[in-house]
């Protein structure tokens, strides 16, 4: 059953290659740890030489404060154009010192079955 379901994900998993992420809204560094920021971001990646939207289900987008402290996960919603999300997301103690934008998926082994995420790269500036 393991490698069926490994076998299945390999293919989505090739195509989140070479994706990256741009945020369209900076993060303000002195939101208050509680308040929530909307977060507006891209994903795209290249083919044929073009960089064009990348479309996928399970964007998730977390702020990272001092000392690890996390946000909880949200995930992204589509907007009317390919390739970008919005979401809003939970400033965590310590305030905000990184940003993760990723998807989820799963991996599967002799261990089980688990949630696997995958982080992108971000290009351009994140906070203000």
């Amino acid at each position: 059953m393991a490698a069926v379901l490994l076998a299945l994900a390999a293919p989505t998993a090739g195509a989140k290659e070479g994706v990256v992420a741009r945020v369209l809204t900076p993060i303000s560094r002195v939101a208050e740890p509680g308040s929530k920021v909307t977060v507006v971001w891209t994903l795209t990646h290249v083919e044929a030489g073009k960089r064009r939207p990348f479309g996928g289900g399970y964007v998730f987008v977390r702020l990272v404060g001092a000392f690890g402290t996390r946000s909880p996960l949200v995930y992204g919603v589509g907007t009317r154009r390919l390739g970008r999300y919005r979401a809003s997301v939970r400033v965590p103690r310590g305030g905000s010192k990184r940003l993760e934008i990723g998807v989820m998926g799963t991996v599967c082994d002799a261990k089980g079955c688990r949630s696997a995420p995958k982080l992108f790269p971000i290009v351009g500036r994140v906070f203000r």
